[in-house]
């Protein structure tokens, strides 16, 4: 069990990922994200290291090179200099030295199709697409375009989240007791599911899945719950009625790969999400972990 400083710490460290991943070309030097945790320099480096396994630098460089690869993939004209600036690099050069660092070839280099060296880090049980193979899904999956108002949202963090689905859905159900334990109905509430990083080019061990809630505005949360505002987005959508993990997962890299590229569309900075019509496991229903009803959603903006 979690001490109440741990909780403090994981509530604070959370604060600043959601700050990084929404703000990725601003300034996110040591002394501005430790104002956001509301912590001494010297004492957050240290929390920020033993909550996420990385240093501050570290992360921010990684996170920073990544959503680089990931827009350059889903953007096939824009120039390197102005994804190296989307995506807070002061210089083109300074960019590409990165980039060559973790990927082992400068972005120019790159066809922005071919996966990149150190892709999938770890095993995974998903089949892989070559792109022949997902751009005959375009007549399969049909994506349509819809707004999302603001919302409130309380939400479990779940680090490593590709190591077994058992940790995935053991936070799913502390989200939902928590959520039921503060008097809500699961009928007045929708579930989200944000993969906060790509696991194409995030080292799946690196990878952290949010399961969320909708809440009122003025619930207070606590231990490792913690909670965030969804701002008002365009989210790009294809919706599952009955499939499983294999069909979003070929459903996500057909968006990703074939449909975001060839569209007026790239990616908002905001995570990719699962949006349930019907919750796992709950009575009754025909929905579970391996039968779903969700939308797969990317959140975009025009270019």
């Amino acid at each position: 069990m979690q001490s109440v400083q741990e909780n403090i710490y994981v509530q604070c460290v959370n604060r600043v990922l959601d700050y990084i991943y929404t703000h990725i070309d601003d300034d996110l030097s040591l002394i501005s994200l430790a104002d956001i945790a509301g912590f001494s320099e010297f004492h957050f480096h240290r929390i920020f290291k033993s909550v996420v396994g990385e240093t501050l630098n570290q992360f921010v460089w990684r996170v920073r090179l990544e959503r680089g690869a990931s827009i350059m993939r889903a953007n096939p004209h824009k120039s390197v200099s102005d994804v190296a600036l989307d995506c807070g690099f002061t210089s083109l050069a300074g960019y590409s030295r990165a980039f060559k660092a973790r990927f082992g070839l400068s972005p120019k280099q790159w066809d922005r199709k071919t996966p990149l060296q150190g892709e999938k880090f770890s095993d995974s049980n998903l089949p892989s697409y070559h792109i022949t193979d997902l751009q005959r899904d375009e007549k399969q999956f049909d994506v349509t375009i819809r707004n999302l108002p603001q919302q409130h949202l309380a939400y479990i963090r779940v680090h490593d989240s590709y190591k077994n689905d058992g940790r995935i859905q053991s936070a799913y159900h502390k989200l939902v007791a928590w959520y039921q334990a503060q008097g809500g109905h699961l009928d007045n509430t929708t579930l989200y599911g944000m993969s906060m990083d790509d696991p194409d080019i995030t080292p799946l061990e690196r990878c952290r899945f949010d399961w969320c809630l909708t809440i009122p505005a003025d619930w207070i949360v606590h231990g490792d719950i913690s909670t965030r505002i969804l701002p008002a987005c365009t989210i790009a959508v294809v919706s599952i009625i009955g499939g499983d993990l294999t069909l979003e997962d070929q459903i996500l890299k057909y968006m990703w790969r074939c449909w975001m590229p060839n569209s007026r569309y790239q990616p908002a900075d905001l995570p990719g999400m699962e949006i349930y019509h019907r919750l796992p496991t709950m009575p009754n229903s025909t929905a579970s972990w391996d039968t779903l009803y969700l939308d797969c959603a990317i959140p975009v903006t025009h270019l």
